[in-house]
């Protein structure tokens, strides 16, 4: 791609923006909390257009689109059971829980209901989850860099790295989420266009659909019961991907919940989840489909060398020099974006979890936010380290599961304990914890290392997920039976059921009506 001075100039407004929006972010002074996660501090529409960029920015584009060309129509199912039950579930469960216990994070969460080890803990697992997941970020900025520019790989992840470290620096997590927003509008008319070229190319959307071979469209026809050696089974959709992976990601992810916290009015919560909702129904058609049409104009030999390569080969192949130019910068800064929320969140989960729990807590509150914004640099370090792991994976959405598997499912079985068995799971929380984490690291390694089989690498962390959580459950509640007496932090333990309840506004109850129905529409269309 030649550059040329209209691109010069656009990104010249490009940066411009991203540092403007860091020294306004500056100047809304506050407490570290507030530099660290905004708590009730954003409007509505900022914290819901935030939690969809998260969640559609350029990562999961890039990492459903080449899903979508290697696996064909099953690739939509991390959009449909993959998020839409789970999210229904958050919206009217467990985010009004969290904000009516007055919970900044789901560290404090964690907590109330376990106690500080048992926090601090978690707090370790999430840094060292997002710190891999902001791997991935760094992964794609340069794979874009690599095709566009030809640049190296190297120069990508660097050049990255010192944008996102700029602007979190003097901001912090309210420079994070207002960037975000100015990356999403730039990734839309990047990609968006995409579905339309493809489909028009095809003859449009009804031929496209009709030119798909028949094993490729059909998201649950054909799909085995039970066998997890075949490349995906209904087994391990449903609980592994449908209840543990979904539940416990939307549930517990420090990221999505930093932002959905961050709502000022607490009636409003529940619209964060369900506004994600409606966003992944559109764009398992927008992208998801667009993918899996792919290699019916792409050459589907160079695609299955790399899948990853499916987003930027269709933008080279469609788009002409000055669309591409602003098509590179979207999806660069898009998945920049997605880079800072990941650092965002290690800071906060390394500042509230693990260093005033454990090694100061009892400084000042100056001096927790200069050491946030020296963890901040030290996280953007340590990711271009995650970035170059990252490389041994051929699809994205594989290895982003893989880690979500690993981590959130234990993580999940302690949230779902708090409405089950409150005070049983805290005697037995943070040693179920642990042997449940013990027992997901110890199924990947063996996955990886080829000892144990699997169709695919996503059968493999749907089960370790089955496994995570499971294990997790059993051993808390086992080892909280035998245990006399109460452990530290316990007394403060109290079920969900006793706090105050927030009213449900009947909008919310009628946009989740309206997103169940959507859900089961699209799953019977494309069964």
């Amino acid at each position: 791609m030649a550059w040329s001075p209209v691109y010069l100039a656009f990104g010249a407004v490009y940066f411009g923006g991203l540092t403007l929006a860091g020294i306004l972010s500056a100047r809304h002074r506050g407490d570290s909390n507030q530099y660290l996660n905004a708590t009730s501090a954003l409007p509505l529409w900022v914290c819901a257009a935030a939690c969809i960029a998260a969640n559609c920015g350029s990562l999961d584009l890039f990492a459903m689109m080449a899903l979508g060309a290697q696996y064909g129509m099953l690739a939509c199912q991390f959009y449909w059971i993959g998020a839409i039950p789970a999210l229904i579930a958050v919206a009217f469960w467990l985010l009004p829980a969290y904000k009516r216990t007055r919970n900044v994070t789901i560290l404090d969460f964690i907590a109330r209901h376990y106690g500080g080890a048992t926090r601090s803990m978690v707090a370790l697992c999430m840094a060292a989850m997002m710190l891999l997941i902001a791997g991935v970020g760094l992964y794609a900025v340069a794979q874009i860099a690599t095709a566009f520019l030809g640049w190296t790989f190297l120069r990508g992840v660097l050049v990255a790295a010192a944008v996102v470290l700029f602007y979190t620096w003097i901001g912090g997590f309210r420079a994070t989420v207002y960037t975000e927003l100015i990356h999403f509008v730039l990734v839309l008319a990047a990609v968006v266009p995409l579905f339309f070229l493809v489909a028009h190319q095809l003859g449009g959307f009804s031929r496209m659909i009709a030119e798909i071979p028949a094993s490729r469209v059909h998201a649950w026809q054909g799909m085995p019961l039970f066998a997890p050696h075949a490349v995906m089974d209904r087994f391990g959709v449903v609980f592994g991907l449908g209840l543990v992976l979904s539940f416990g990601y939307w549930g517990t992810d420090f990221v999505q919940l930093q932002r959905a916290l961050a709502v000022r009015r607490e009636q409003d919560a529940a619209f964060i989840p369900l506004s994600i909702g409606f966003a992944k129904i559109l764009f398992a058609v927008l992208i998801a489909i667009t993918g899996v049409a792919a290699p019916l104009v792409l050459s589907h030999a160079h695609l299955s060398r790399n899948w990853n390569a499916t987003l930027p080969d269709l933008m080279l192949h469609y788009y002409g020099s000055v669309w591409l130019g602003f098509g590179f910068m979207g999806l660069a800064g898009s998945l920049i974006s997605t880079f800072s929320n990941n650092v965002a969140g290690f800071t906060a989960a390394w500042v509230n979890g693990i260093y005033q729990a454990w090694m100061r807590p009892e400084a000042s509150d100056r001096h927790y936010l200069r050491i946030s914004r020296l963890t901040n640099v030290v996280a953007v370090l340590v990711s271009v380290g995650a970035a170059f792991f990252a490389l041994g994976f051929q699809s994205l959405m594989e290895y982003i599961q893989m880690v979500l598997s690993t981590f959130n499912a234990p993580l999940f079985a302690l949230v779902a304990l708090t409405a089950i068995a409150p005070r049983r799971a805290a005697r037995g929380g943070l040693p179920g914890f642990l042997i449940g984490l013990a027992c997901a690291v110890l199924h990947q390694i063996l996955v990886l290392t080829h000892m144990l089989h699997y169709g695919s690498q996503l059968a493999a962390n749907f089960y370790g997920a089955i496994l995570g959580f499971c294990v997790t459950t059993a051993a808390t509640l086992w080892i909280g039976s035998v245990r006399s007496g109460m452990e530290e932090g316990e007394v403060a333990t109290r079920p969900v059921s006793e706090e105050r309840r927030t009213a449900i506004r009947w909008p919310a109850v009628l946009a989740g009506a309206c997103l169940a129905g959507l859900f089961l529409l699209f799953n019977a269309i494309f069964w």
